[in-house]
């Protein structure tokens, strides 16, 4: 918008004091904005703001309330005052059905209503709660699916509101609808989180057990030699790989790795690099540009990027051509990632963790896997045995699966 768009003042004589009022008050809309995005729950937005308000919208109390049009009432959501021995009103406005369809065409109108609380007449009365006096500026808040009020009282003995302090509170409703709109949808998704909490502690109450963690059956048994392994290689930050036949549980252990390692706040992120097309593995490991090759149509982060700071599990390795390995081996090298179409490395801090269910020794000898990257991958080889050879664990296999 152009100064004259959102100039707050009416013409004054003087250009420069014009031009300062313009500026004060492009200034106090930017401060407004910039608090309600700093601060998504409303209380903290209006406590911020205020101070700033009454320096144009003078107010000993400022209310922002809540159409809740599912309950047929105004709920007051956030309070701020000039004077902490002002008393707060009650915060509830019990609105009858025909009383709620006058005050959504209100809040879509944006109409700013300026009277006196006490005895006010019409909507105005409706708007302010039951035991409010002195005069009052009103401004509807529509934002998304959320309405409300913003409103603006002033002592019993001040002087009623001017067209320009009007004016003022007609510019501050889009951020003060904005604000309304992101409260509502904070404590949605807070309501929401618990509600899925409570129903997976009632599933695990169901169940018998304490956490959500993947438990790994046989490790008392079958998985005992692997399991201490697994424990004392887990704080370090050394690549392991993870060998075995298919369906032996190698996702298993590296994600019992990636949960006792000090990464484990972190992301894990699995890879069937058998599963990706040959022409898409640099894009989907390294990332790539838009417009790096013709269907790159945004830029796209890589696998390594996404695990950063946490752990990178590339199942069967054994998949990737002989070019991409050599890429993984300068990444192992370097701690670096090139997209593809970009000049300059990415630094990541990922641990590697890679699986395969070939005998990459003999992948080595054929030359289908470098060696060196075979080396660099086996710091920490785990084996694990397969199903047949653990027979001790058939039990407790078949108590998991029931």
């Amino acid at each position: 918008r152009s100064p004259q768009q959102i100039s707050l003042e009416p013409p004054v004589a003087d250009a420069g004091a014009a031009m300062r009022n313009e500026n004060n008050d492009m200034q106090l809309l930017f401060d407004v904005w910039r608090e309600a995005c700093r601060h998504i729950e409303i209380g903290e937005f209006v406590a911020r703001i205020a101070p700033r308000l009454v320096q144009r919208v003078p107010f000993q109390l400022l209310l922002v309330r809540r159409v809740e049009l599912d309950r047929l009432r105004i709920e007051t959501l956030a309070t701020g005052v000039t004077d902490s021995r002002v008393a707060h009103p009650r915060s509830r406005t019990e609105c009858s059905a025909q009383e709620l369809d006058e005050l959504v065409r209100w809040c879509k109108s944006g109409e700013v209503l300026a009277g006196t609380a006490q005895g006010a007449p019409g909507l105005l009365r409706l708007l302010c709660p039951p035991d409010l006096a002195g005069p009052v500026l009103a401004g509807p808040l529509a934002s998304g699916e959320e309405l409300g009020v913003l409103l603006f009282q002033r002592e019993k003995s001040g002087s009623p509101y001017s067209p320009e302090h009007v004016q003022v509170v007609r510019h501050l409703l889009e951020p003060f609808g904005a604000a309304l709109e992101n409260n509502q949808r904070f404590h949605e998704l807070a309501r929401l989180r618990e509600a899925a909490l409570a129903d997976n502690e009632a599933l695990l109450s169901r169940l018998g057990r304490g956490d959500i963690s993947e438990s790994i059956v046989g490790a008392e048994h079958g998985l005992r030699a692997v399991m201490q392994r697994v424990e004392k290689v887990a704080a370090t930050d050394a690549p392991v790989l993870i060998l075995g036949e298919t369906g032996s549980g190698k996702e298993v252990i590296a994600r019992a790795l990636h949960t006792r390692s000090p990464r484990r706040t972190g992301p894990i992120v699995r890879v069937n690099c058998g599963a990706i097309p040959t022409e898409l593995v640099d894009s989907e490991l390294f990332g790539h540009e838009k417009g790096s090759f013709t269907g790159a149509i945004a830029t796209h982060r890589g696998w390594f990027e996404r695990a950063d700071g946490g752990t990178l599990f590339l199942d069967e390795i054994g998949e990737l051509d002989l070019l991409v390995q050599g890429k993984l081996l300068r990444v192992l090298q370097q701690g670096e990632v090139k997209p593809v179409g970009e000049d300059k490395n990415h630094l990541v801090d990922v641990r590697l963790l890679a699986a395969s269910h070939r005998e990459l020794s003999k992948e080595v000898a054929a030359g289908r896997f470098r060696e060196d990257l075979f080396y660099r991958l086996q710091v920490i080889p785990l084996v694990m045995p397969p199903l047949r050879e653990r027979r001790a664990d058939i039990r407790a296999l078949a108590t998991h699966l029931v």
